[in-house]
C-alpha cells in the first residue's frame, strides 16, 4: 500500500522546480562569475548591476575617460585664476588645504601644513613665501607665543579658488 503523504517517484522534484525568467539567470550567470574568479574583468560590484548587452569594464573606461578630460580642463581652467608658476604641486595643495580647513576654523602652522599635504617642511617654507609675493596667503603671528606662526588664505587667493572650484563644476 502507498504512503499517503509521500508523493509518488517524480513528483517531489516537480514540486521543487523554480521556474526563472531571463533576467534571473543574466543574474545568476554574473553572480557565479564574480564567485568563481572576482578579479577577472566585468566582475565585481559593477559587473552584477550592469545592464545587460553592455559590460560594467566598457562603462568604467567611459567614465574614466570623461573624468580624465575634466581633470584637464579643470587643470587648463585654473591658469586663469593663477600666475601659472604657483602650479608646482606643493604650492596647490597648499592653497587647497587652507582652503579646505578654513571652514571649520583649524589654523595650520607651516610643520601643520607639511604634515597636512606630506612635504618637507623647507619646502612648504618656500612656496609659502611664493604665494605670500603672490598675496594668496599670508602669516599670522600667534597672539601669545610669538614663535608660533600661522598660515592663513588671504582675500585674493580665496576669491580666486573660489571662481576656481566653482568654474570646474559648471
Amino acid at each position: 500500500m502507498a504512503n499517503p503523504e509521500r508523493p509518488a517517484p517524480g513528483q517531489a522534484d516537480i514540486a521543487k522546480t523554480v521556474t526563472l525568467t531571463e533576467k534571473d539567470l543574466r543574474d545568476a550567470a554574473r553572480l557565479f562569475r564574480l564567485l568563481v574568479d572576482p578579479a577577472m574583468p566585468g566582475n565585481g560590484i559593477a559587473g552584477l548591476f550592469a545592464p545587460p548587452g553592455k559590460p560594467a569594464m566598457k562603462e568604467d573606461r567611459e567614465a574614466l575617460i570623461l573624468r580624465a578630460r575634466n581633470l584637464l580642463s579643470s587643470r587648463r581652467l585654473r591658469k586663469q585664476y593663477f600666475n601659472r608658476d604657483i602650479f608646482g604641486e606643493p604650492a596647490w595643495e597648499i592653497l587647497l588645504a587652507l582652503y579646505a580647513t578654513e571652514e571649520s576654523g583649524a589654523r595650520l602652522t607651516m610643520s601643520k601644513l607639511a604634515e597636512w599635504i606630506e612635504a618637507p617642511l623647507t619646502t612648504v617654507a618656500r612656496w609659502v613665501k611664493a604665494l605670500e609675493e603672490q598675496s594668496l596667503v599670508g602669516r599670522v603671528e600667534h597672539p601669545t607665543d610669538r614663535r608660533i606662526i600661522f598660515i592663513r588664505l588671504l582675500e585674493t587667493g580665496r576669491k580666486a579658488l573660489d571662481g576656481y572650484l566653482a568654474a570646474i563644476v559648471r
